[in-house]
């Protein structure tokens, strides 16, 4: 449910983006295609043609495979609650700020969030990055692939780069 969730997620923000693109371009002249109807007749005109079908089906399947692409998992060796405040530290740095932090089967468990309402909306609340301590010792970091890798390098720099 998560990935079909956030598939729809990206689909209406990119379908936002291109509603605003081809209105800019139909009010500013440089669109080939002649519409009636303002930005809906615009669509239809487009999506009627070849081209526009080949590019909804591409916006389709790109859709399907994004959640798969863009949200990653890795594994860090830190001892997530012996190094707790350097973290949030490296996090906040990062400009992630700490929502929650719970114990969940034993385990503890941080939910970091965008620090700003502009990440938060383009994200469509998807920015969460979570830690959780893993039972083998260390934890995993679960997010967007873009923060996760940025945490990633930026958290041995904040603990020092030394496992524990």
């Amino acid at each position: 449910m998560k990935y079909t969730l956030r598939a729809v997620k990206y689909m209406v923000k990119l379908a936002l983006l291109m509603a605003v693109v081809f209105a800019l371009m139909q009010t500013s002249g440089t669109s080939n295609i002649e519409s009636v109807g303002g930005v809906g007749g615009f669509f239809a005109a487009f999506f009627a043609t070849a081209r526009g079908q080949m590019f909804a089906v591409a916006l389709v399947v790109w859709c399907a495979a994004y959640p798969a692409v863009e949200f990653k998992r890795r594994h860090m060796n830190f001892d997530l609650a012996a190094r707790r405040d350097a973290i949030v530290k490296a996090l906040r740095a990062g400009g992630m700020v700490l929502a929650s932090e719970e114990m969940e089967a034993g385990r503890a468990k941080m939910v970091f969030r965008g620090e700003g309402m502009v990440r938060r909306v383009w994200w469509m609340g998807d920015e969460a990055v979570t830690l959780t301590a893993c039972p083998e010792g260390g934890f995993d970091i679960e997010g967007p692939r873009r923060f996760v890798m940025e945490a990633q390098h930026r958290i041995p720099n904040y603990v020092g780069n030394h496992e524990s």
